[in-house]
């Protein structure tokens, strides 16, 4: 990455805090919202791939941290740094995803980082069980629709000149 788009995706970076500490809050249905942050983290691995996902996942999980519980320090770090590595992963190994594809890696990304972050804070399973459905599916399912509108919008049709 240049110095170009390593700017680019800092100040997106920058944006998707600003809007899951802001507009997140005010998206949220029975106090369900989206993930920007996870959007980013999965984003950032599809298009600069393994090496650039672990970096900002690893950034933006220890950015998470800063406002998690003390004794849980880090556990988002490692959730984040583990879903932009294997996601950039993913993208080598099938070259390009079309969007109906990066919307299932979002999704199983999303459920990836919540069962890593639930099995690194020790929490009990009838807590986690409890958890798992009145907050990780219904917010998979926000971010899935709102990373799928993201996707979208940056896919950008490129036009083809005719010489």
């Amino acid at each position: 990455m240049n110095n170009l788009r390593w700017l680019k995706v800092f100040f997106a970076y920058l944006l998707c805090f600003a809007l899951q500490l802001t507009v997140a809050k005010w998206l949220q249905i029975f106090e369900v919202g989206p993930d920007f942050v996870i959007i980013l983290t999965v984003t950032i691995a599809i298009k600069f791939g393994p090496a650039a996902g672990c970096f900002w996942g690893f950034l933006a999980g220890f950015s998470q941290d800063v406002y998690a519980p003390i004794e849980w320090f880090g556990a988002h770090t490692i959730a984040m740094t583990v879903l932009g590595f294997l996601v950039g992963q993913l993208e080598e190994r099938f070259l390009t995803l079309n969007l109906p594809t990066k919307v299932v890696v979002l999704a199983i990304g999303f459920f990836l980082c919540d069962m890593i972050y639930f099995l690194l804070t020790g929490l009990q399973k009838d807590v986690v069980t409890n958890l798992f459905f009145s907050k990780t599916i219904p917010e998979c399912i926000y971010t899935v629709i709102v990373g799928a509108v993201v996707f979208y919008l940056s896919s950008g049709k490129k036009k083809s000149r005719h010489v």
